[in-house]
């Protein structure tokens, strides 16, 4: 039987939730906050391009081999 567990959205950080969860009152807390986020969103699209960078690197070495044999 498989488990859905996987197949949930797994925070990142701790700090996007806290970030969206505190409302935060002076300027330098928005823009901790901010920044947090910012963390949080270019380290998933890192990432989500290491990911597909390496599957096209795969693919292109196997049609690369396939075509070259």
């Amino acid at each position: 039987m498989i488990s859905s567990n996987r197949l949930r959205h797994v925070p990142v950080a701790a700090a996007h939730h806290i970030a969206c969860a505190v409302v935060p009152t002076g300027f330098n807390a928005r823009w901790a906050a901010w920044v947090a986020r910012g963390r949080v969103h270019e380290h998933r699209v890192r990432r989500r391009f290491v990911t597909w960078l390496s599957t096209a690197v795969v693919g292109a070495a196997l049609v690369y081999g396939v075509l070259r044999w």
